[in-house]
């Protein structure tokens, strides 16, 4: 852990970066050597001391730490409720903390309005800045009532994050950014796992894991710290299993379809992942028995699932998150809406997800969008030519029609939120690139399998496998800075 030059090197670089980033923005150069730009220079000097992009090793404790030091970076530095969607993550990460296992008919949340009166966006009118924010105390919630539905595990790294900060101080902003920090604690142990786990796709996992727009949504309340780590858990394990590593044991099918059962809590449609195992021929299993559990649990885990999204009626109550939404007669007859937003997902993907990573910002860096989204491709397309997985066109098939009706189904959600659709209209709004994260993860499969039956294409020598990983993970790094940067001169 010496500061050998190459550290001071890379730690000179990126703070220089940090500092002249803003000549990529349309606005006026102005040197901002304030609290978050020390917090961002903190976090840089700590993960270079700490990190070691020679040895390929490391990579899973390399993506460990680059996602928790700069992901806590960015929940201390970015606004209070900034975040995307966190004022209804937080209202329910604080939920948990105070009823625990159920939501009840009556709930008064005190600490939630605290921190709304502090939030920028929805709350111009009453807003109350900083003075108040680190003054403003915990309260008591006020919980009474019939239970009207599940609390969401999802949100426990959250929950624990904020009452250890009750524990610790009385006051509402420690809970706040330790809840924050517990996301990226969650996120990070996910990643390490997944890259350790995975033998045949690590690259893939560390690009996808640590892209700034993944750091970005994690460091909040969010729980899609919790679909995007699960998603590489998963491509990890299957990875295995289609490269030969593994064969699929009752121990793996029981892992492969526990990895499946948390996409009930974030994004309950991609529980259809889990029948991937079934259209695996008997050659990757090691007796037929372990099929039929495998798909055992598959259908247990699809009826978990109904019943905790309110498909299935536990409670009295109208509450679910099937919500009000046009009847799926409606799409047969009017297909277009859906079709036209199906369309639109690489656009959504390498656009509204993988490049623009930063929300409620005054002005955008075209140099950061280009140069992301060109590392994210060439990355993407590197991997691909060396990922050798032969894949049947039964799996193929089988995987291309899954997708497409998870993706329908993610369309046919959101037609639930008048904000972004109405009956009559030709466009589901809503339907962000970040939703399609797991079938990301399956595109160096697909055109790997493409591309080595076409051509024949020589892997990399140890040599070159060490050399784009240590490409791989300085490009990532920097690209993170430039994002804390431009952050840092265009947060709203």
């Amino acid at each position: 852990m010496k500061l050998s030059f190459e550290k001071i090197r890379n730690i000179v670089i990126s703070i220089l970066l940090i500092i002249f980033c803003q000549l990529t923005i349309n606005l006026p150069f102005k040197l901002k050597l304030e609290q978050n730009f020390w917090f961002i220079v903190i976090g840089v000097v700590l993960y270079f001391i700490i990190t070691d992009f020679h040895k390929k090793e490391k990579l899973a404790k390399n993506a460990f730490f680059l996602i928790l030091i700069f992901g806590s970076v960015v929940a201390l530095n970015r606004p209070v409720q900034y975040g995307l969607d966190e004022e209804t993550h937080l209202e329910n990460a604080i939920g948990i903390s105070d009823s625990l296992f159920f939501k009840y008919s009556k709930e008064d949340i005190s600490d939630y309005d605290a921190v709304l009166i502090h939030d920028g966006i929805r709350n111009q009118k009453n807003f109350q800045g900083d003075d108040y924010w680190y003054s403003v105390e915990h309260k008591d919630s006020k919980i009474s009532g019939k239970p009207i539905g599940f609390d969401n595990p999802a949100y426990i790294p959250g929950m624990i994050g904020w009452n250890l900060g009750r524990l610790i101080s009385n006051k509402v902003y420690v809970s706040y950014y330790l809840g924050r920090i517990f996301h990226v604690l969650a996120y990070a142990l996910l990643v390490f796992f997944a890259i350790k786990l995975g033998r045949a796709y690590k690259e893939l996992i560390y690009l996808l894991g640590t892209l700034p727009s993944t750091i970005y949504i994690i460091s909040s309340y969010h729980y899609d710290y919790l679909y995007f780590g699960m998603s590489l858990l998963l491509i990890a394990l299957l990875t295995n299993i289609l490269s030969g590593y593994t064969k699929i044991t009752n121990k793996i099918a029981i892992a492969f379809q526990a990895m499946v059962l948390p996409f009930a809590f974030a994004k309950f449609p991609f529980v259809l992942a889990g029948s991937l195992l079934s259209i695996l021929s008997e050659k990757y299993y090691e007796t037929r028995k372990v099929r039929w559990l495998s798909t055992g649990l598959f259908f247990l885990n699809m009826l978990f699932a109904l019943l905790f999204a309110g498909f299935i009626r536990v409670f009295d109550t109208t509450a679910s998150v099937a919500g009000e939404r046009p009847s799926i007669f409606y799409f047969i007859r009017h297909p277009f809406p859906v079709i036209r937003t199906l369309l639109n997902a690489p656009s959504a993907i390498l656009d509204n997800f993988v490049s623009r990573p930063l929300q409620y910002i005054a002005k955008d860096s075209p140099l950061l969008i280009t140069m992301t989204a060109i590392f994210f491709v060439v990355c993407l397309f590197v991997i691909s030519i060396q990922t050798k997985v032969k894949l049947s066109p039964a799996f193929k098939l089988f995987t291309v029609s899954l997708f497409i009706g998870i993706a329908a189904l993610l369309a046919y959600a959101m037609t639930g939120d008048p904000r972004v659709y109405t009956p009559g209209s030709i466009w589901i709004g809503g339907v962000q690139g970040r939703y399609y994260f797991l079938m990301i993860t399956f595109l160096p499969l697909f055109l790997g399998d493409f591309l080595h039956r076409k051509f024949e294409i020589r892997p990399f020598s140890e040599q070159e496998s060490n050399f784009f990983t240590g490409i791989l993970q300085y490009g990532i790094t920097f690209l993170v800075i430039f994002t804390m940067g431009v952050a840092l001169y265009t947060q709203i």
